[in-house]
């Protein structure tokens, strides 16, 4: 494995074993890093896991790179962003249990490392290495990672793998899309089991809207959403939800989350009410999807992801349509209208201007003289 390491990783994770080493813990690379160095592709996100206290080592980090670190107490969880970028989940090994279907793991800490690899998700992300001194680089392997990967295979670790956290779904697929690969044929019979006996809605709406939206900063997009509408996944995040090449247009997981809004219709409203995103982010979708619904030019100017979520969903708009209404309220009332007739004469400029049979502000005026 130690060859597989990326250069610029090979120096502090060598002094984080060897920092490790001086407290009498034993250091791994664990789960997706493992994965993704084998595969030599890049992360700036590595796990690690000792047998002992590793809040001493978190600080160490810090200390010697820049940066800063945050205690997550529920998990026993040190995250470590460095000033490089490179952002360090630092772990007690552990293992889990699950006290009911899609409830959080209760955790219990582990000397063995197989425990914690246990609780991975699939076996892919299920082995680690050493990084103290003495065994730099060495694998531990085992679940069959290393056969799989080699295999392109997605694999759960246990029967129950699903039912114990439903959010597992939607990483298989999401992974089998990212990487191109097929789902174990076990895995693939339990995965259409657990959607027949609708495992996701054992989920908060929070954490499956969080593992759903995850999709959307996948390169391979396409691929993943083929692989949920496949298997019938697509209905627990919305009903009519399916893949359009519109999503194709735009790069930012915003504005295919704002493609996604504006395709689902009249609906749009209240399915981006249940994604839990930032207030600001949310706001400007929901203007985008009033202007895809109504079909009439903005009454004000849009921000820049407005406008790309509407070229994308409907991309043979007259340039024009996107463009702040050429006439405003106040200058209806200066040619003598009032009342309802002014919001009626707007609604006339904001079809024709959308429709591109209006161009200039002069044009919108003779259009209300006629």
């Amino acid at each position: 494995m130690i060859s597989r390491i990326p250069k610029q990783y090979k120096e502090p994770l060598y002094a984080i074993g060897e920092y490790a080493q001086k407290l009498g813990l034993k250091a791994w690379v664990v789960g997706g890093a493992v994965r993704d160095f084998y595969l030599k592709k890049n992360t700036l996100d590595i796990d690690l896991a000792f047998d002992g206290n590793q809040e001493s080592v978190a600080g160490f980090c810090v200390k010697r790179w820049g940066g800063g670190k945050r205690k997550f107490s529920q998990f026993g969880t040190f995250r470590v962003n460095l000033e490089n970028g490179l952002k360090i989940d630092m772990v007690r090994a552990r293992k889990e249990a699950y006290p009911y279907p899609g409830a959080l793991p209760v955790v219990a800490f582990s000397k063995e490392m197989k425990d914690d690899l246990f609780r991975r998700d699939f076996t892919s992300n299920a082995w680690c290495f050493s990084i103290l001194p003495q065994t730099f680089g060495q694998p531990y392997d085992p679940f069959g990672a290393k056969k799989d990967i080699d295999a392109g295979i997605i694999r759960i670790l246990h029967d129950k793998s699903f039912l114990d956290d439903p959010t597992r779904m939607y990483r298989a697929v999401r992974f089998a899309g990212r990487f191109g690969w097929k789902l174990a044929p076990k895995t693939e019979r339990l995965l259409r089991e657990a959607v027949k006996e609708e495992y996701p809605l054992l989920l908060t709406r929070e954490r499956f809207c969080q593992e759903f939206l995850k999709v959307l900063k996948e390169k391979r997009v396409k691929e993943i959403f083929s692989l949920m509408e496949k298997y019938d996944m697509l209905k627990f995040a919305w009903p009519g939800l399916h893949w359009n090449d519109a999503m194709l247009r735009v790069s930012s997981p915003e504005a295919r989350m704002g493609v996604m809004i504006c395709l689902v219709g009249a609906s749009g409203e209240n399915f981006l009410k249940t994604l839990r995103i930032p207030k600001e982010t949310a706001q400007e979708i929901l203007g985008a999807w009033k202007i895809a619904q109504e079909r009439m030019c903005p009454l004000g100017g849009l921000s820049v992801l407005q406008r790309e979520i509407l070229q994308a969903v409907l991309p043979g708009l007259a340039p024009v349509a996107l463009e702040p209404c050429f006439i405003r309220g106040g200058e209806l009332r200066e040619i003598g209208l009032a009342g309802r007739k002014i919001s009626g004469a707007l609604d006339r400029v904001r079809k024709a201007q959308w429709n591109g049979e209006i161009k200039t502000k002069e044009e919108a005026v003779a259009f209300l003289k006629k």
